[in-house]
């Protein structure tokens, strides 16, 4: 049985001590008696010295230190198990927050006091959750996009990260340095996409139209997954304006959203900074700054250090104690909240540029090894899904299947040789079209729904995830609840019938958009103002990738001290430009 002690003399205890050198327990009349637990006991003594310390320090007492430890002198008292919290108060490691009694010594072992002490820390009542939790910021003395780390500390609007939290990121990379060739490719990984587009593609306007497909197709979808289709896409979309711009502008009109705004008003890359971010760093990496190609020095340009990719393994990487106290539902809803909300995101973003600094590296260059290596941790496979040659030999193998399955395995090994994939991909397009083509992608089934080739989509859905370490339990689901919520669904009305999917509409057919987006992309709905605006810029003639910088931080304004006025939603003047109906006209 639990030791539980009498909290009045604890408070007697302490009393006493502020008016005497020795504690002494008198017991007094009328005082109600609480009860704690050996951790909660031990985490107040702790406290209570911190502030007693600190206090004759500033006063000037001899004091300082000499707290005697109040847990040692409390008195242990029998729980009366006939209470009807008896069994709760009796095992100290029950679950915070939920209420649920939970063995965590029987799930964590040796970690069970340290993960209850991390769930009292984040999601108790008064915790940092409860405190800086993500949430709308205004009223702040600076712009959001001109404060500093420690500034926004002190606004009381972000979760602070931890100091050893920053340590451990110089830790990562030096552990990355050790393996070379690791290193290289994780810090060039945007460098070298960036070539890759280059290389593919016949001008910078292409190439910056591929980047921001990239971008767009890359929330919930593994990389070379997210490669594949915004390839598909970039090719229907090139195809389209040069052959029939005019059908391709009244099919973007029929994406969701389009009746609550004007033809040409831009409505995405804004809202959440994650895909932005993402886009400027594949189509722009040096824009942060520039590395000396002999001695290795930065050039750093301040006004977009900035601009690094945040995203969900990073939030893993930022709030690891916050991770291991949470379930998997809640850190899943938590890593939503930190990536979308804008103090945040900019937080977050400042503090990776300011150890990038210290490393001699671009944010985004050390988001990249942060990156590879929080999945090498996760997964313990150093070849699992962390480098631009995983996803390409995964998109390779989904060829590989098809080429066999259609006897062409001679042809495989030529392409190979002669072409990157993204090559073969065009190619395939090209010859073929989009429908034999898209197989790389969808795979290849037989008459029982078996794959007999499996393609990218397949591929990159199964196989090792990995986790560090558990997550905190969920608690027990109540049985009479469940069943409650089993009859409510039985009882449901039938649901409403889906509105009509105009983008679907047999109208647009002969657009090869139309049948990427219908056939091949999956889950398009989330990315379809992204996707507009992408081919929106596109269509201009003279689009370039300054254009689109600029265009991409028009969307956002840095000078802005409150979150609800961060992100600009009426048109910018590069947008007008481009959008002129007369310009349109013209192609």
């Amino acid at each position: 049985m639990g030791e539980i002690y009498k909290m009045k003399d604890l408070f007697e205890q302490w009393r006493n001590f502020m008016e005497a050198s020795e504690p002494q327990f008198k017991p007094q009349e009328g005082i109600r008696d609480f009860t704690f637990t050996k951790q909660e006991a031990l985490r107040l003594n702790h406290a209570i010295s911190k502030v007693v310390n600190e206090a004759m320090k500033v006063l000037g007492g001899e004091l300082a230190g000499s707290l005697p430890n109040l847990f040692n002198l409390l008195i242990p008292v029998k729980l009366d198990t006939s209470q009807k919290d008896a069994t709760a108060a009796e095992t100290p490691l029950r679950m915070v927050a939920e209420g649920d009694v939970v063995d965590l010594k029987k799930y964590f072992g040796d970690e069970a006091e340290e993960r209850h002490d991390l769930r009292q820390r984040y999601h108790g009542e008064g915790g940092e959750i409860e405190k800086s939790s993500p949430r709308a910021a205004k009223g702040l003395e600076k712009g959001l996009g001109q404060m500093s780390a420690a500034e926004f500390e002190e606004t009381g609007y972000v979760m602070r990260v931890p100091e050893e939290v920053l340590e451990d990121f110089n830790v990562l990379v030096q552990e990355t340095k050790k393996t070379g060739e690791l290193y290289e490719q994780a810090r060039s990984w945007y460098h070298d996409i960036r070539a890759l587009l280059d290389q593919e593609t016949n001008n910078d306007r292409d190439a910056t139209l591929l980047g921001l497909l990239i971008a767009t197709y890359s929330p919930r979808a593994k990389f070379a997954l997210n490669l594949a289709e915004a390839a598909y896409m970039f090719k229907a979309v090139q195809k389209d304006v040069a052959e029939q711009p005019a059908l391709l502008k009244q099919y973007l009109e029929t994406f969701p959203g389009a009746e609550k705004r004007e033809p040409g008003d831009p409505r995405g890359f804004t809202k959440a900074h994650k895909v932005p971010n993402f886009a400027l760093n594949l189509i722009a990496p040096k824009l942060a700054g520039k590395r000396d190609p002999e001695t290795g020095e930065m050039t750093y340009n301040d006004m977009y250090m900035w601009n690094s990719t945040i995203d969900t393994w990073m939030i893993d990487a930022f709030y690891p104690l916050l991770k291991k106290a949470s379930t998997t539902k809640e850190w899943d809803a938590m890593k939503g909240k930190l990536m979308s909300n804008v103090v945040s995101y900019r937080y977050m973003a400042q503090l990776v540029a300011n150890e990038a600094r210290k490393l001699n590296l671009l944010p985004h260059e050390l988001q990249a090894i942060v990156w590879v290596s929080m999945q090498i941790r996760q997964t313990g496979d150093p070849d699992l899904g962390v480098t631009t040659e995983f996803a390409v030999n995964q998109i390779r193998e989904s060829m590989k299947n098809i080429r066999k399955i259609n006897n062409e395995l001679e042809l495989y090994k030529k392409e190979f040789e002669e072409k990157s994939w993204l090559g073969t991909v065009f190619d395939e397009i090209d010859n073929k079209g989009f429908e034999e083509a898209g197989k790389f992608i969808l795979g290849i089934k037989d008459e029982k729904g078996k794959f007999v080739a499996p393609g990218v989509r397949s591929i990159t859905s199964s196989g090792k995830k990995g986790s560090a370490y558990k997550y905190y339990p969920q608690p027990p689901k109540d049985e009479e609840e469940l069943k409650a919520k089993a009859k409510a669904k039985k009882d449901k009305k039938a649901p409403k019938p889906k509105p009509e999917k105009k983008y679907a509409s047999e109208e647009f057919a002969a657009l090869h958009t139309h049948y990427v987006m219908n056939n091949i992309i999956q889950m398009p709905t989330g990315k379809f103002n992204n996707l507009y605006d992408s081919i929106m810029l596109y269509l201009d003639p003279e689009f370039t990738v300054q254009k689109a910088v600029e265009y991409l931080t028009g969307r956002f304004d840095p000078t802005a001290k409150a979150s609800g006025k961060y992100f600009k939603e009426q048109i910018t003047a590069i947008v007008n430009k481009i959008l002129s109906e007369k310009r349109l006209t013209k192609k």
